[in-house]
């Protein structure tokens, strides 16, 4: 793959209407390598493209030379028809080469999963979702809203306007800086902190068998123990809180007290979420260079996260997840082990700039 060089000839431009802040650890990894005076954002590369969604899409010019990137940070495997015709790189952070082959789909690079972070500062952040809306205020107002389990399909012009500010919004007060996750904390050898969302069921994603179920799992193997546990599931209306009632969470907590929980606990708990994706939580969880207990993985990564290296892997099983948590609680340096794993793991494919260096661009 022919990789791009940084210099002074170089111009980014993305797509005003990309989403954040899914998008917002690409767009910091961009400031970083090349500043913002590099940086900008126009529909015109992209005009004859639909919304791209919850997904980040952006073009780089080398004096008349133009690469097109597509990075998929939705939920689901499945990849963009059009954007994967239109780009020449398509980054995905829940690749599926099962159901995609490299052999076919050349242009797809796995990478890590990435999650929300605070790229700007809040008066730059209102600059940039005003003047991004300036550009793509026809896409963003004509945007169909669809839902199928409400059988929704409509424009709805507010709501657009609405939910657009809103991501931006949201990205700023709910999320923190990349150096929050820097972790110089000690964990605990007998505290484990869990909470986490139990996301709605359906016939479609079957949630309460999948995800909901194996963290309920984890949660009961972590009250059965002699430890000073804390957490629980997070529902709503819609969620079957009366099949998980033995492990819900009584409230939530603000974000920045959930990642010095975290950073606390002995350990912590991954699994497929919705979709059977890669959830925002696995790279979070690399970044802090914790001890990961993992169920095994759905889709695919830059390389293998290896049990007992970076990760340590357990059945779909209350018992099974009992016995990997008295196990490493009894084996301090092998839980260190893993919590070096982790983070060198994170500093070689995770990071924003370790990203980019995946996508070719350096």
């Amino acid at each position: 793959m022919s990789r791009l060089i940084k210099n002074s000839n170089v111009r980014v431009i993305i797509d005003p209407r990309s989403s954040y802040p899914y998008g917002s650890f690409y767009l910091l990894g961009l400031i970083e390598m090349f500043g913002w005076r590099r940086i900008s954002f126009s529909i015109k590369p992209f005009q004859n493209l639909d919304d791209p969604g919850w997904n980040y899409r952006f073009v780089m010019m080398d004096n008349d030379k133009m690469k097109r990137f597509f990075i998929h940070t939705n939920d689901t495997y499945h990849i963009s028809k059009q954007n994967y015709e239109w780009c020449d790189i398509y980054g995905h952070v829940n690749a599926n080469f099962d159901h995609y082959p490299q052999a076919e789909y050349s242009k797809i690079i796995s990478l890590v999963p990435s999650f929300g972070v605070r790229a700007m500062s809040l008066p730059r952040t209102i600059l940039m979702a005003i003047f991004n809306f300036i550009k793509a205020y026809k896409s963003v107002c004509n945007r169909v809203e669809w839902n199928k389990y409400k059988n929704i399909n409509e424009v709805n012009k507010f709501a657009n306007i609405k939910h657009f500010f809103g991501r931006f919004y949201k990205a700023w007060k709910n999320r923190l800086p990349l150096s929050y996750y820097k972790n110089n904390t000690s964990s605990s050898d007998d505290y484990i902190f869990f909470l986490s969302t139990l996301w709605y069921n359906h016939q479609d994603n079957q949630n309460d068998k999948g995800v909901n179920l194996r963290r309920a799992y984890f949660i009961r193997a972590c009250k059965s123990l002699k430890i000073n546990f804390e957490g629980g599931l997070v529902g709503d209306n819609t969620s079957s809180k009366e099949i998980f009632a033995d492990v819900l969470a009584t409230n939530k907590i603000e974000f920045l007290d959930w990642i010095e929980k975290t950073k606390k606990s002995a350990l912590v708990f991954n699994t497929p979420a919705f979709w059977e994706c890669h959830g925002w939580k696995l790279g979070e969880y690399l970044a802090m260079g914790k001890c990961i207990i993992s169920t095994k993985l759905s889709n695919d990564l830059p390389a293998p996260l290896i049990h007992g290296e970076h990760i340590h892997y357990v059945e779909n099983t209350e018992e099974a997840m009992k016995k990997a948590l008295e196990y490493i609680l009894s084996h301090p340096e092998y839980k260190k082990h893993l919590e070096k794993g982790a983070r060198e793991y994170w500093e070689k494919y995770g990071s924003p700039i370790s990203s980019l260096n995946l996508l070719g661009i350096d």
